[in-house]
């Protein structure tokens, strides 16, 4: 049976501001809880630090909405009001249990400033739902929250939407019409019920597969998270993404040409694949068809602490001893994968014609959404070609967080410079031998000079050889800059700030 009643406006808004009045926001649950961020939370089945007292209304509330338990109705009445306990019973929030308790039928908790219901996550020994909705406190819905652009536009569609979470927060931030989509009803269910328990009405939520849920609408802005665990079989909505994992994503980016208005923007958190002879932006615009040269094509992968190419790294070593690697290895050797992304992909369609622009990029785990808008914006402007005459007039400079490593060996003359490794940590990842003369070039790079001198210097120090023209070194320039070697003050790259929680707000 679903849980959860849509109940009047006025119910939802009496209980919206009853949790607020108690102070139940996602600072206070993290501070109480000693989580880090509310998408660190974890109850008191997964370890959490603090116990299981109830010693006022936010304890109470944290373990009747978030931590999966039977509380006794003494104890929730000692410090709630009582009025706040019927609200959650009427809209079946919370259900009685056994003579004396209440156990919530759904997790409710703060995140992203809204109030968010999803199904429970501790259901051992019960049927899980096909369409169970995904929690939107994990880690990785943090992620994706984070890209959410702070100007979805006027039309905003969330597909694959569980909770609808990502389609509230547009509406925060000034979306008129918001479509949550999803293929389960569940998931609709709860994207409508969650829209009206923040008093969003532009937030509906609708059922179907993928487009088929808005066939005829074009969007401003389209986000997704779909599936993309490598199944053959369908068993959980939320997690399945076809045989190879990518069968959703890909279908989404082939519908855009219908559904993307021009100048409307596609953000992806989503695991696809480079196969042989193939990268992943090449089968993104083949995927794309006749339209490809209508769209920019940006993948951000993210830096992550057990990187899966390890895994795939250990596919292409294996050589036949696929039974020790399992069923998944087995599938990537026979797709001919090379390499696993994960991250967020923006495919942007240009609102006039113009060159559109193709780029791949590390950012550092610890960075977010703003990474993501620095290479959307850099890239689109790099591609210009008025480029080379406005990076002629700049002062490029070396970025906080680059390094130049130089190996010495002995020499004639003593120790000699042998090897360069040009290595960047923040916001981007990505580490690159390099030659002597590109050394020097970054060398070069203190602020002071144009690139226009620098470029002249090196020709002149014969370190940049003639056949080399400015546009050939304009193209190395945007390398180092989108890579966060060099920056320019003009464009500057994205600083160690706030913490996820203070950017999706």
């Amino acid at each position: 049976m679903v849980p959860l009643k849509v109940g009047t406006p006025g119910q939802f808004a009496e209980l919206r501001e009853g949790l607020r009045s108690l102070g139940y926001s996602e600072d206070a649950v993290c501070q109480r809880t000693g989580s880090k961020t509310i998408y660190e939370f974890k109850d008191l089945k997964e370890g959490r630090p603090t116990g299981p007292e109830v010693n006022d209304a936010l304890d109470a509330l944290i373990r009747l909405l978030m931590d999966e338990v039977t509380v006794e109705e003494s104890v929730l009445l000692a410090n709630l009001p009582a009025r706040l306990l019927e609200l959650l019973s009427e809209l079946d929030v919370v259900r009685r249990k056994g003579d004396s308790g209440w156990k919530a039928t759904v997790l409710l908790y703060p995140v992203a400033g809204l109030y968010v219901v999803s199904d429970r996550t501790n259901l051992v020994g019960e049927d899980l739902p096909e369409d169970l909705v995904y929690a939107a406190i994990t880690e990785n819905t943090g992620r994706f929250l984070s890209i959410q652009p702070k100007d979805p536009g006027e039309d905003f569609l969330d597909i694959c939407c569980g909770t609808g979470i990502a389609g509230l927060l547009a509406a925060t931030r000034g979306a008129k019409r918001v479509y949550a989509a999803d293929l389960g009803a569940r998931s609709v269910h709860y994207s409508n019920f969650n829209a009206k328990l923040n008093g969003l009405e532009q937030v509906v939520g609708v059922q179907g597969d993928l487009f088929g849920a808005v066939d005829g609408l074009q969007f401003d802005c389209i986000v997704a998270h779909p599936p993309y665990v490598p199944d053959g079989k369908k068993h959980m909505l939320f997690r399945d993404g076809g045989e190879d994992g990518e069968q959703i994503f890909r279908r989404i980016v082939e519908d855009l040409p219908k559904y993307l208005k021009p100048g409307g923007r596609l953000y992806c958190v989503t695991t696809a694949t480079d196969r042989e002879g193939e990268k992943l932006e090449e089968r993104i615009r083949k995927w794309l068809g006749a339209s490809s040269g209508e769209f920019d094509v940006l993948l951000v992968a993210t830096e992550i602490g057990k990187r899966p190419s390890v895994v795939l790294e250990a596919v292409v070593k294996a050589k036949g001893k696929l039974g020790e690697l399992g069923p998944r290895s087995e599938l990537f050797e026979r797709l001919k994968v090379t390499a696993l992304f994960y991250g967020t992909v923006v495919i942007e369609r240009v609102e006039q014609p113009r060159r559109v622009a193709t780029a791949r990029c590390m950012k550092a785990e610890t960075v977010w959404g703003e990474a993501v808008e620095w290479v959307r914006g850099w890239e689109k402007l790099a591609i210009q070609p008025s480029m080379p005459a406005a990076l002629k007039r700049t002062r490029p400079h070396l970025a906080p967080e680059m390094e130049l490593e130089v190996v010495h060996k002995p020499g004639p003359n003593g120790l000699e410079p042998a090897r360069y490794r040009l290595r960047a940590k923040y916001p981007f990842v990505f580490t690159a031998n390099a030659e002597a003369w590109l050394a020097v070039l970054v060398g070069e790079c203190n602020g002071q000079k144009t690139t226009g001198e620098i470029f002249d210097e090196l020709r002149a120090q014969d370190v940049v050889g003639p056949g080399v023209t400015f546009e050939h070194f304009c193209a190395v320039m945007h390398s180092l800059i989108s890579n966060g070697f060099v920056e320019l003050d003009q464009f500057p790259l994205p600083r160690r700030e706030a913490p996820v929680e203070e950017l999706v707000h």
